[in-house]
């Protein structure tokens, strides 16, 4: 992205350059910033103007990045419908493929994230269904003693309880 902000800004002051009649930075800055305002009704300081030239220009500061709405505005200046426009139409082919596979990884990496939560939660569900189904919570009396059984509603199943469970048996006896 920096490179095209670079690229923006040389093309812009390349055309401030051929068509103002001020050659001092800030005369042309004020100039620029007259013809947004006036062409454009994009109001950019010319300081700010300044700033971008002595940023991105002569290197004499450190780049501020501008925001999306003044790209547009830049770009619309130099003649192009945007910011996006400029890059699309000044990319070479292997950085528009480039930057189509990049967003297609995006979009790749957005379903996986999206099938893996997706999956979590079936899964999720799956366990916990299977847990509670499959679950013996309940106990029914054999022959001679208690068994625990999954809970069915049979006519003879009570409540599990471990304590009854493990000492409960039928006296034979002896």
């Amino acid at each position: 992205m920096e490179k095209w902000i670079q690229n923006l800004m040389e093309s812009v002051f390349g055309k401030v350059k051929e068509i103002a009649v001020e050659t001092s930075v800030n005369g042309r800055s004020r100039y620029l910033a007259q013809k947004m305002e006036d062409d454009f009704s994009f109001r950019l300081s010319d300081r700010n103007i300044t700033r971008y030239y002595k940023a991105y220009i002569t290197g004499e500061k450190r780049k501020i990045t501008p925001n999306k709405a003044t790209l547009n505005a830049l770009a619309e200046f130099i003649g192009y419908r945007g910011f996006e426009d400029f890059i699309r139409r000044n990319e070479t082919k292997e950085e528009e493929k480039c930057r189509k596979f990049s967003r297609q990884i995006k979009k790749m990496y957005k379903q996986i994230a999206l099938s893996l939560v997706v999956n979590f939660l079936l899964l999720s569900g799956l366990f916990f269904f299977v847990s509670k189904y499959y679950k013996k919570n309940c106990m029914i009396w054999m022959d001679d003693h208690y068994e625990k059984i999954r809970c069915s509603d049979l006519e003879l199943e009570v409540e599990l309880n471990e304590k009854v469970l493990a000492k409960f048996k039928k006296n034979t006896g002896g």
